[in-house]
């Protein structure tokens, strides 16, 4: 890292749902800027409309139209980039056209300046159309792999199909075994995990075709692969146990199979991680709340684990890339002659 404080890219999500008073909470805390440089892509008008209706501690804001004029580290300001229009206007709780539009807006600006190495990661708040994945990787956004996270618990997603009858034609043993191979390779270069061990989940509640046609030869080929993976197991079998505590994290076969169990675990502090992908990109674990939007009722945990996730996976990708940017090469012996001899010329 050199002493480069990392930058912290956030969208500020769906203006009327719950993002900004997200934001408010958690950077009214002097430790959040400790974490990096934090750079909004939103409104600091909208900020400050929040902050009046909720009567939210001010937060200091700094209006930036380029990142070279970002403020140094140790400021504590809430960098902004104003991307949505001046005369936007805010109906709190009522989501319309013209809010998923500039969400879509912050979005695309930060996904833009993510790629082109103007911030080093991102953190999504709600919006509602688009995901980061799909702005940044259009034609490999069903590469994406979401990991679910919190301080014990990570339960990773095998298919994002929309509909429950949409979850089995999706599965394959080739693509079964691709997403566990995934999961083991960002477990080993993201979280650090030398060694780690993947339960994965069965799609019934009994052993049936899929489990003996699809998911166990999955599980054998990631094996044959040197994946340590077990299962398949049952989710109530598995998740009415301390069996989650065995593993280093899980694959669940479709998005309610995972994500029912991992909320009633994460105590509201649930992040989710878009693995696979060049970039770090992490969001809170929740949707967009736009009952509580206005209503000064909404916890900020999740996004601040939000934002700790990211930073840490950055540095941990910058330390496994720096283990093995030289690796060293495979040492020959010519066992040929009586006398044994080292050539460090050959591979």
């Amino acid at each position: 890292m050199s002493g480069k404080m990392i930058r912290i890219g956030i969208t500020q999500g769906n203006p009327n749902a719950i993002a900004s008073e997200l934001v408010l909470k958690a950077f009214n805390n002097a430790e959040m800027y400790e974490m990096g440089v934090p750079v909004l892509y939103g409104s600091s008008k909208i900020l400050g409309y929040y902050r009046k209706m909720l009567d939210i501690p001010s937060v200091n804001v700094s209006n930036v139209s380029n990142l070279h004029d970002l403020d140094e580290p140790g400021t504590n300001r809430l960098n902004v980039v104003n991307v949505i229009p001046e005369e936007f206007v805010v109906e709190a709780g009522q989501l319309s056209d013209e809010s998923i539009r500039v969400a879509d807006e912050s979005l695309r600006k930060a996904c833009d300046d993510l790629s082109n190495g103007r911030v080093d990661v991102l953190v999504t708040l709600p919006a509602t159309s688009k995901d980061a994945a799909t702005v940044l990787f259009p034609e490999q956004s069903g590469e994406a792999l979401k990991i679910f996270v919190n301080d014990t618990l990570r339960i990773a997603v095998a298919t994002d199909s929309a509909t429950l009858s949409g979850v089995a034609p999706s599965i394959t043993a080739e693509k079964l075994t691709e997403r566990i191979k995934a999961l083991q390779s960002s477990l080993i270069h993201d979280f650090i995990i030398t060694s780690p061990r993947i339960a994965v989940l069965a799609l019934n509640p009994q052993s049936g075709q899929e489990e003996e046609t699809i998911i166990r030869p999955a599980i054998q080929a990631a094996s044959d692969n040197g994946v340590f993976c077990f299962g398949p197991y049952t989710a109530e079998e598995f998740f009415s146990t301390d069996m989650p505590k065995k593993f280093d994290a899980i694959l669940a076969m479709y998005h309610d199979q995972g994500m029912i169990a991992f909320q009633s675990m994460a105590a509201g502090q649930g992040v989710v991680y878009t693995a696979n992908f060049p970039f770090v990109i992490t969001a809170p674990a929740h949707g967009l709340n736009c009952e509580k939007a206005g209503k000064n009722i909404c916890e900020p945990d999740a996004f601040r684990q939000a934002i700790y996730l990211a930073t840490d996976l950055f540095q941990n990708r910058n330390t496994d890339r720096e283990i093995h940017r030289n690796p060293l090469k495979k040492q020959f012996f010519d066992r040929g002659l009586d006398n044994e001899k080292l050539d460090l010329t050959k591979d």
